[in-house]
């Protein structure tokens, strides 16, 4: 007796993003790469024309339109006419492809999909990978949902504190394609840049926007030059901050010892060429996904003590935290691991050790496959208009304020 073969549940993942490839769509992208499609059949919609082009090349069916969010002032009423249009089409999409659960890659699609949601009893899942400020986190609804998913505790804790259930938010750690990485072509860092055998070479990545703080690295590599270490610092990754990192570096008189390299494809071989020693210095970090892209090249990390990082650098084992924006703290912790090769080593080989344990792709895959299936086995998860709809608790609060203030002045007025 043959058992009747299962058909694959269509997901319609939805992300907003700007045009490149970085933290959020390279997560997204891993996922649909990795995804069983046995068992699931994506789709995706999204407003970025370099993220469309990625998914094309997956073989999967891929909706490209702007994505406008309300407000958008000072044309409140055509923002609200997008808005509409929006719903309608996520509905019409919904439609067309017999969707069964929409998955969305960042906070912004919830606007809409909420109602879109609602409008077809669907489940709705929310993947956050960055921390949202409570104006945020009501404009674009995340207290309404089915399911939120962060890249780490500190990002659901906001939700938390709001007073969204526990059963409606999940943590399920990012995971990198180890596989795809550890096959990137190698780049030997001291024969591309003409630099000395013996020069200490500090490797850090990423958008070169404030908060992932590159400003304190190069402060820092002044003083560490200040004291006698040969080092230099190559930073890959490209971003507004670039030109006032670079007029920093110029001030500081150490322009020759700072290596920006731009936006590169094939980080993970940068990362192989040869550094002495990966850091970050990030003011606000959710997740960190690079800082498991250098264990797993085999580099001790240095980071601060932030959001989740803890779950990443394990402190003392596979690298070292200090206090965020601390510049004295990070180039003591430098200073430590350029006095012993032995123990950068020794943190590189229990860093990648540590990544391939529990932060692969597979890992990730399986748990937002294991959570698909309980959404849609589960009919309590299925959106509907009288559900979920509810103010948070910072939400509510505030309004009890206006209203007490309101209240106050309305009877100063009666009395005079």
């Amino acid at each position: 007796m043959h058992l009747p073969s299962r058909k694959p549940k269509t997901i319609l993942y939805t992300h907003y993003g700007d045009e490149w490839i970085r933290g959020s769509e390279r997560c997204l992208l891993d996922l649909l790469s990795h995804l069983n499609r046995k068992h699931f059949k994506p789709v995706v919609w999204c407003n970025s024309t370099i993220m469309a082009s990625e998914v094309r090349r997956l073989d999967i069916p891929v909706i490209q339109s702007e994505f406008p969010l309300l407000p958008e002032l000072p044309r409140p009423l055509s923002s609200v006419k997008s808005y509409y249009n929006l719903v309608i089409q996520g509905i019409q999409l919904v439609d067309t492809y017999n969707v069964d659960l929409i998955h969305v890659n960042s906070g912004a699609p919830s606007q809409w999909l909420n109602l879109v949601a609602r409008a077809r009893q669907l489940p709705l899942l929310t993947h956050l990978h960055s921390f949202y400020p409570l104006r945020d986190r009501v404009m674009l609804g995340l207290h309404h949902l089915a399911m939120v998913v962060g890249v780490s505790q500190s990002v659901i804790n906001q939700l938390l504190q709001d007073g969204v259930p526990s059963d409606s938010c999940c943590v399920i750690p990012n995971g990198i394609d180890t596989l795809s990485l550890d096959n990137q072509p190698r780049c030997k860092l001291r024969r591309m840049l003409g630099l000395n055998k013996n020069d200490f070479l500090i490797i850090t990545a990423g958008s070169l926007i404030y908060r992932k703080g590159f400003d304190l690295i190069i402060n820092s590599v002044r003083q560490l030059i200040n004291m006698g270490i040969p080092a230099q610092l190559i930073i890959i990754g490209d971003g507004p901050e670039r030109a006032n990192l670079l007029q920093q570096s110029q001030k500081l008189n150490i322009k020759n010892r700072v290596h920006f390299l731009g936006e590169q494809s094939n980080v993970s071989g940068l990362l192989h060429g040869g550094a002495d020693l990966f850091v970050s210095a990030a003011r606000e970090e959710a997740f960190g996904l690079v800082l498991a892209e250098a264990s797993l090249a085999g580099l001790a990390v240095i980071a601060p003590d932030i959001g989740s990082i803890q779950d990443i650098i394990i402190n003392e084992e596979t690298g070292k935290l200090f206090p965020a924006e601390n510049v004295t703290e990070l180039t003591q912790k430098i200073f430590q691991l350029f006095l012993s090769a032995e123990r950068r080593f020794d943190m590189g080989v229990a860093g990648r050790q540590h990544i391939i344990n529990h932060f692969t792709i597979q890992h990730n895959v399986q748990k937002f496959e294991q959570l698909y299936n309980r959404m849609l086995q589960n009919p309590t998860m299925r959106m509907r208009w009288y559900s979920h709809w509810k103010l948070c608790r910072p939400f509510v609060h505030i309004s009890k304020q206006l209203f007490n203030l309101t209240l106050k002045k309305l009877c100063r007025r009666n009395k005079k």
